[in-house]
């Protein structure tokens, strides 16, 4: 499944480039849907990747958690989506209770270092929107962070 799953999260940017070839176009080989959570509930994470992913890719992926530090913006992100998954205002405990297969991150730019390492570090494959991050420092800990883990990181 590692195969696959590297498959998945390489052909899973191109939905950030294009919605015209549908991800089930490619042969991932999954035989179970893939667990991913969304850590930061804002526009770009409830409408680019949760509601276009459950609408367009739920036949391969489950959102299994949710997370945000605002639980007004989680609510409403949860009922825009469109899933009945569970919610979290704690990063770590969401990842230790859903176990995810892989982790998307769109918190806020100058956060997104911390729930990229994070997220290797508990074991997760991680796909984050651009900017990766802000600084060479948080950089570096990214990449050290991506060797240690043996995980996938996309960007």
């Amino acid at each position: 499944m590692d195969t696959s799953r590297r498959k998945f999260l390489t052909s899973i940017s191109l939905l950030a480039a294009s919605s015209v070839v549908p991800l089930h176009a490619f042969d991932f080989g999954f035989k179970k849907k893939l667990k991913v959570v969304l850590i930061g509930t804002g526009i770009r994470g409830i409408t680019f990747w949760g509601k276009r992913l459950v609408d367009e890719y739920s036949d391969i992926l489950e959102f299994v958690g949710l997370c945000d530090i605002n639980p007004s913006r989680l609510q409403y992100g949860k009922k825009y989506i469109g899933t009945s998954c569970p919610t979290f205002t704690n990063f770590e405990k969401m990842v230790k209770t859903t176990k995810p297969d892989l982790v998307i991150v769109t918190t806020k730019d100058s956060t997104h270092d911390e729930f990229i390492v994070k997220g290797l570090e508990m074991g997760c494959d991680v796909l984050t929107e651009k900017p990766l991050t802000i600084d060479e420092f948080k950089c570096q800990s990214i990449i050290d962070a991506e060797k240690k883990s043996n995980k996938n990181l996309n960007k």
